[in-house]
């Protein structure tokens, strides 16, 4: 994978919370930061797909009654 370096400014205690984090995970807070972007990233992936696939239905429409079939009257939906 190739990698680059960044330098981020993030509020003392927040870094602090981070570090501790990383010590009870085992792991190191570069490596949060890289689940962190992955998970939001991917999440506007699924987005995107979930979004594409609504479109392709709507656009295909879907049948509200069989063919012949009327639907019923103001009236009879009323009737007391």
């Amino acid at each position: 994978m190739d990698t680059q370096n960044v330098t981020l400014r993030v509020p003392k205690a927040l870094l602090a919370k981070t570090k501790e984090l990383a010590a009870a995970r085992g792991t190191n807070v570069t490596a949060l930061v890289i689940e962190s972007l992955q998970r939001l990233t991917s999440g506007d992936e699924a987005y995107n797909a979930a979004w594409k696939r609504q479109q392709a239905l709507m656009r295909s429409g879907r049948r509200l009654r069989e063919e012949g079939e009327t639907f019923a009257s103001r009236e009879s939906l009323h009737e007391r």
